[in-house]
């Protein structure tokens, strides 16, 4: 029970702060993932420094940490996710509201030009430098990060996929 309200305070902790500084000054676009990661950072390295002050076992400890550090990045990878517009809700919300008619092929292509998903992707692909614009064209900027490079070569082993992805 200790781990658990331990794990959920720190939490509870790190998701206020988050939120009054985003109340507060809501960082740019490109800065958001960083600023949360140091959030969520400094509040376990803050704990830890209270840690020699509270008891705590070595295999407690281990628990605490390891399920804090899970529970922050997958929010941080879900926040990631409903922070902008979703390409997929937006086009579902849009198709609902004709239900019965359905839309035509020239609606939803409108409709998905004049969305601002499009343009804010490769905006913070091209902030995050892993794309760049060279002659009215678009190409893929140096190697890119591990972890973009770690997502192609799996592709490559994956095969081509049919739909989707």
């Amino acid at each position: 029970m200790r781990i658990f309200l331990t794990l959920w305070g720190l939490f509870t902790i790190a998701l206020t702060v988050h939120l009054s500084i985003w109340k507060l000054c809501l960082p740019r676009y490109q800065y958001q993932m960083k600023v949360l990661l140091l959030i969520f950072g400094a509040v376990f390295c803050l704990w830890l420094l209270g840690f020699a002050a509270t008891y705590v076992s070595p295999a407690e400890f281990l628990n605490i940490a390891l399920a804090y550090i899970s529970l922050s990045l997958g929010y941080i990878v879900v926040y990631s996710a409903i922070n902008v517009d979703s390409p997929t809700l937006s086009l579902m919300r849009f198709l609902a509201k004709e239900q019965e008619a359905g839309r035509s092929a020239d609606e939803v292509d409108n409709f998905l030009a004049q969305r601002p998903f499009v343009k804010r992707r490769l905006g913070t692909l091209i902030d995050s430098g892993l794309i760049r614009e060279k002659n009215s064209r678009w190409m893929v900027a140096g190697k890119g990060s591990v972890g973009f490079r770690f997502i192609l070569s799996f592709r490559k082993l994956y095969g081509p996929i049919s739909k989707g992805g």
